[in-house]
């Protein structure tokens, strides 16, 4: 009873927040076409110059965020931007300029007059909380808004890999489960798979990266516009299990902003540890009242070349693009976008554990969205978001087969998504701030082909309520958040059959999380801050039902039908400190997570496929997850900089004290850079301790030191701006192997590896 109670609320939550958003979209798309649209009131446009703080020269070349409202402009050579149709308000603005700062400032729009603004930057690449502004000076808003980690400008060139997990690996926290370079997908802070969520534009991909190593992330770093981890209450805007964070890449699929003059960017790169190379460009132009938003990008890599030979069957070829176009006005925007990735990869073969000659997977995923702002004339409310997408995301891997001759698809994947969500932005009240509440569905349908493989299609509904708010006065700052999530599964195949992981039968859970978070500035640059996180995780199809061979992860997989919910407590506590001479931040954390799932490595040979051991699901145990990591950049002496990270996690179960397995070992890096002008040039070197800490069947890895050198000049030429970053990683053409990595024990990682990026911004 309770159940089907269930499934009739999430079908409901579903059915009407998609109409709902249908009604809005097709109601103001009407109201645009039927009448014609007033002038912007006034006091409802910003209009800024950007300047270098030493010598007053225009900056051109510098993107400028809005963070509430989302929108953005991109600064010509002249130096001004303009946003109009503007609410009036407090609003956090984000600077992003090659060889510059990136900062956030707050200004007031004000609500009779035009606001203008003059924003002096400054050339230094140190990360402080200081800009000037001339017309309008305003306190930074709340510290708990911003990111805990940001990639972009100088930081996302440099480290710009084949994945976003290679893209980010060098950041505090974060390492990289690997098999073969395509499949690469982030860890962080010992969390992987459904724990850690990756996400695009704030939404859900709607592919299957979480469930395997051998599955890729749908996501081309080459066009991101910067890659960010988000922790603590803001991170359940997102989902319920984010108790170590979530990682969000921007590109920006549908336009938010009008832009007064088409511009863009073009990017080649090219690197020789797989004779790989890869070209993408954007482009935002303006076409009457709409904004059009283009993208595309092609990569093409060989198989990588290590300090023992080659890992065959490791290529890569993927063709990426999106096309979004807005109407913009002055209650708001709305608008859609459709993007497509294609992939095809290997895996490398493994004669012993798995399939001799690889397993090649062709993947592609379509994806259409839609999403409305709405800016209604309230005191209390600043916006309302609306937003639908469909994703489907196809899947085959493909092996070759001995008694045929010939290539075969061994597994194949189709699924469908649906997602929805609405979300009511507040205004600032008093002490309050940044305040949220939204509903979030899901619907899925998930079909795994083939005549192996026994997991059985289902159909997953999805829904969630959540709360969101900042508060801030004096020296404190405090945020908290408050989600329920229910999950219904329901399998249509082999319903009330026995298998190996159990009876097949629809399955409910329901559950809360929580976070509060709060800091306190110290003074002279110093913040001292704590959060505490209740999270929940409901199993996934495959971790319930699946049963079958899985040959591209050489493993012969059973789930577990019985499986109850995760339920996880995460506490942390940290020390900031940022002046005028760089930054530093030292962090500890507690995970606590009851029914840990996993899938655990049986020893026993598969009675179906002699040559795959079995992994059983299990949800028995109980993980504590405890660490630390830091990271500093700071100014040594005139133009001589240092950065680095180091990251370090304990990870066992309390019922047996054993270690969880695919840990990473203690590891950091350390960075010396010259930087002067638009020229910076540096080294660097990443190591990494030994791994002895195993699990069960879980090989030991030895540590290691690498060493990289890179560089990076931005120039102006011919009305255009242009950055050249080159990089050679591994330097030494070291031997080592990273413990995540599942094929270590074939060859190690790749050796020297020489990168070129070129990119022109017009």
């Amino acid at each position: 009873m309770l159940r089907n109670n269930l499934k009739s609320v999430l079908k409901a939550i579903l059915a009407v927040g998609i109409v709902f958003n249908l009604f809005v979209n097709i109601c103001y798309a009407n109201h645009s076409e039927d009448a014609a649209e007033p002038p912007p009131a006034p006091g409802r446009e910003l209009i800024g110059n950007i300047v270098d703080l030493n010598t007053g020269e225009p900056l051109g070349w510098t993107q400028v965020l809005i963070v509430e409202l989302n929108r953005s402009a991109t600064v010509r050579d002249d130096g001004e931007f303009r946003f109009s149709n503007l609410p009036a308000g407090v609003y956090t603005v984000k600077t992003l300029r090659v060889g510059y700062r990136d900062r956030k400032i707050a200004i007031t729009v004000a609500d009779r007059d035009t606001t203008r603004v003059t924003l002096k930057l400054a050339s230094s690449p140190i990360e402080v909380d200081e800009i000037i502004v001339e017309g309008q000076r305003r306190d930074l808003l709340s510290e708990l808004t911003k990111a805990d980690v940001e990639v972009s400008g100088r930081k996302l060139r440099q480290n710009l890999g084949r994945t976003i997990a290679e893209t980010i690996d060098d950041e505090p926290g974060i390492s990289q489960r690997t098999m073969g370079p395509a499949p690469a997908r982030p860890v962080l802070r010992g969390l992987s798979g459904d724990r850690l969520m990756v996400i695009e534009d704030g939404e859900r991909t709607g592919d299957l990266s979480a469930t395997s190593s051998d599955h890729a992330v749908v996501i081309e770093p080459l066009t991101a516009e910067r890659i960010e981890v988000i922790r603590g209450p803001e991170a359940l805007l997102y989902g319920s299990n984010t108790i170590g964070g979530v990682i969000n890449v921007e590109r920006g699929y549908v336009p938010t902003s009008v832009v007064q003059h088409a511009h863009g960017s073009v990017s080649a790169q090219g690197e020789s540890v797989n004779q790989g190379y890869s070209g993408g460009a954007f482009l935002r132009a303006p076409m009457g009242p709409l904004s059009l938003r283009v993208d595309g990008s092609y990569r093409n890599a060989q198989d990588i070349s290590t300090p023992q030979g080659t890992l065959e069957n490791t290529q890569i070829n993927t063709l990426n693009g999106s096309v979004g176009i807005s109407l913009i006005r002055s209650w708001g925007y709305i608008g859609s976008a459709a993007s497509l990735y294609d992939s095809d990869y290997g895996i490398p073969p493994d004669p012993v554990a798995g399939h001799p000659g690889g397993v090649r997977i062709d993947l592609n995923r379509r994806h259409l969205e839609s999403k409305a702002e709405l800016l209604p004339r309230s005191r209390w409310l600043r916006r309302i978001e609306l937003r639908h997408s469909f994703t489907r995301y196809q899947h085959s891997e493909i092996e070759f087969s001995e008694r045929l001759g010939r290539e075969i698809t061994g597994t194949g994947f189709d699924v469908q998504t649906h997602h929805f969500s609405t979300t009511a932005r507040f205004k600032q009240s008093g002490v309050l701030r940044n305040g949220a509440i939204g509903l979030w569905g899901e619907f899925r349908d998930h079909n795994t082909s083939s005549g192996r493989n026994l997991t059985p299609r289902s159909r997953e509904y999805s829904g969630a309520a959540f709360i969101y708010q900042e508060a801030a006065w004096n020296k404190f700052a405090l945020n908290g958040a408050f989600r329920f999530d229910a999950k219904d599964i329901n399998p249509n195949q082999h319903v009330g059959d026995t298998t190996d992981a159990g009876v097949i039968r629809s399955r409910s859970f329901q559950g809360f999380s929580g976070s509060l978070s709060g800091l306190y500035n110290i003074g002279s640059g110093f913040s001292l801050g704590a959060t505490a996180m209740r999270s929940f995780r409901a199993p996934g199809i495959e971790e319930l039902f699946s049963e079958g061979p899985h040959l591209a992860v050489y493993t012969y997989e059973i789930g577990n039908a019985d499986l109850d919910k995760e339920q996880g407590i995460g506490l942390e506590a940290f020390l900031e400190n940022r002046d005028s001479r760089g930054s530093l931040r030292l962090a500890v954390f507690r995970n606590h997570i009851n029914n840990y799932i996993f899938p655990e490595n049986t020893g026993q040979r598969s009675r179906r496929i002699y040559s795959l051991f079995e992994y059983r699901v299990s949800g028995e145990k109980d993980a504590l997850l405890s660490g630390i990591e830091a990271a500093f950049d700071r100014q040594l002496l005139g133009k001589w900089f240092a950065s680095g990270t180091i990251s370090y996690v304990k990870a066992e179960f309390t019922n047996t004290n054993e270690a969880l397995p695919r840990i990473p070992p203690l590891g950091g890096k350390f960075n010396l850079r010259y930087q002067s002008g638009q020229l910076s040039l540096g080294g660097g070197i990443t190591a990494a301790d030994a791994q002895t800490r195993l699990a069960q069947f879980e090989t030991a890895t030895d540590g290691y030191t690498v060493v990289n050198l890179f560089g990076q000049y931005n120039f102006n030429s011919m009305g255009l701006f242009s950055t050249v970053s080159l990089s050679v990683d591994n330097l030494f053409d070291t031997e080592y192997r990273k413990h995540l990595n599942w094929v270590k024990h074939i060859l190690p990682e790749p050796g020297r590896n020489i990168k070129l990026l070129y990119k022109v911004f017009f």
